[in-house]
């Protein structure tokens, strides 16, 4: 949905503009589909991290093309811009920290379904899995 809506808003404003309004109007896009991405984490099921995944994408690409239309120089834009882009950030940021919880999670588990396969050594390691074996983990 979020998709949808930033694409209408960018054939609204015509696309690469070099106003400083249509430049607000994109880091503002940017921020709710941004926002909608972290959404997404709170509730990490398959079908929405897919989504997630494919917002930011967008995302990547529509930042790309801002920063490349942009002109050098322009303090007036510049200064317009600078609370935006800083709010965007911080929505970043914030995505940033739910995905690496995520990963981080994962690759806990990961650990925690080699060693209960594979024990833990007499030091206290967790031991590696013998190899040509495999393990299939349902979460």
């Amino acid at each position: 949905m979020a998709r949808n809506t930033a694409q209408n808003a960018k054939s609204d404003s015509g696309g690469n503009s070099n106003q400083p309004s249509d430049h607000l109007a994109t880091v503002q896009r940017l921020q709710r589909v941004v926002g909608d991405a972290r959404l997404l984490l709170t509730e990490p099921t398959v079908e929405n991290l897919n989504d997630c995944r494919s917002r930011i994408e967008e995302a990547v690409k529509e930042l790309h093309q801002l920063q490349t239309g942009l002109p050098s120089g322009n303090f007036q834009r510049d200064a317009a811009l600078r609370g935006p882009l800083g709010t965007l950030r911080a929505e970043i940021a914030r995505l940033t920290i739910l995905l690496d919880g995520a990963a981080a999670f994962h690759i806990g588990w990961v650990r925690l379904a080699a060693s209960m396969v594979a024990g833990y050594t007499a030091d206290g390691r967790p031991g590696q899995p013998e190899p040509g074996r495999s393990v299939w983990l349902e979460v």
